[in-house]
């Protein structure tokens, strides 16, 4: 279950200093289950930490987003890694990773070409050792490059080439979401759309994977307690969604009618699902909730935080 990802971040993470980026303002005002955050829509805050031209990220030096959800760290091994925060002082899961790992003192640069640039030690725009970089280096001159990490916690950069379907930018694809999963209706679609979206309780973390599999862990260790064992399914993108009869799945976004995993909760319009702070992943029916009854589905992980 788990995939590559979690094997190469977490061979190292050293002391890391801040790095000065934007100073967040308040956040726009929005109903909200934590600031900035719809009941069952992503971030609305446009706020960023920004890493501009010629700035650069040195061997233990970090960035931390506007939430102070995510964090980039530039590890001393060489690997550049986006990791989820949780509790002060404890664990970090990690959502992405340059694969550099195995490079003492590397180090990211923003580029005046609008490519973001991992270098090994001693390497330059000048002299080369590039050994990770995002591809968006062009010439477009009406944008201002830039690395950062957004409201949402995703790492994206904005570069100077134009890319099929991603315009000028590069992007890591870590969005946060909310707790809530509502089902989607004529108006609306709530879902985890891509791989690699995330969301946070109190007490755990739940990931849909480039794997397919969606996985929760626990903060106090950072180990996984469940999964959808939806691994492997061979899907290019992987959707988590509550249909309009209630029924929550794991399907290909290209092809929606092929399910990979289903909670079996249909037939319950307007259900919906809640990753808790006791840890647990429940489907309720619409009229019920903590407190209320009417759960239809649980991961059964309340009683392992």
């Amino acid at each position: 279950m788990y995939n590559r990802l979690l094997r190469n971040a977490f061979i190292s993470l050293l002391a890391a200093s801040a790095l000065t980026g934007v100073v967040p303002a308040a956040a726009h005002a929005a109903p909200a289950t934590r600031d900035g955050m719809a009941e069952c829509d992503g971030p609305y805050d446009q706020l960023e930490t920004v890493l501009k031209i010629g700035q650069r990220l040195a061997p233990g030096e970090k960035l931390t987003s506007p939430t102070k959800s995510t964090e980039l760290v530039m590890q001393w091994d060489g690997n550049l890694v986006l990791y989820a925060l949780g509790n002060p002082g404890g664990p970090k899961l990690p959502l992405w990773n340059s694969g550099t790992y195995g490079n003492w003192a590397a180090y990211a640069l923003m580029q005046e070409d609008g490519n973001f640039v991992v270098y090994k030690d001693g390497g330059s725009p000048q002299t080369g050792g590039g050994i990770w970089h995002t591809n968006t280096y062009g010439d477009h001159t009406d944008t201002k490059p830039r690395a950062m990490l957004e409201w949402s916690g995703n790492f994206r950069v904005i570069g100077r080439k134009e890319q099929e379907f991603l315009g000028l930018h590069w992007s890591a694809m870590r969005r946060e979401r909310t707790t809530k999963v509502c089902a989607n209706d004529a108006v609306s679609q709530y879902r985890y759309r891509f791989d690699g979206d995330w969301a946070q309780s109190a007490t755990v973390w739940m990931v849909l994977q480039d794997d397919g599999n969606l996985v929760i862990h626990r903060k106090s260790d950072g180990k996984a307690i469940w999964y959808s064992g939806t691994y492997n399914t061979g899907y290019h993108t992987t959707e988590l969604s509550i249909a309009a009869d209630g029924n929550l799945t794991l399907r290909d976004w290209f092809s929606p009618h092929t399910v990979a995993w289903s909670a079996g909760t249909g037939n319950n319009p307007g259900a919906y699902a809640l990753l808790q702070d006791d840890g647990n992943f429940v489907v309720y029916k619409a009229d019920g909730g903590p407190g209320k009854g009417g759960a239809l589905w649980a991961s059964g992980t309340y009683n392992k935080i």
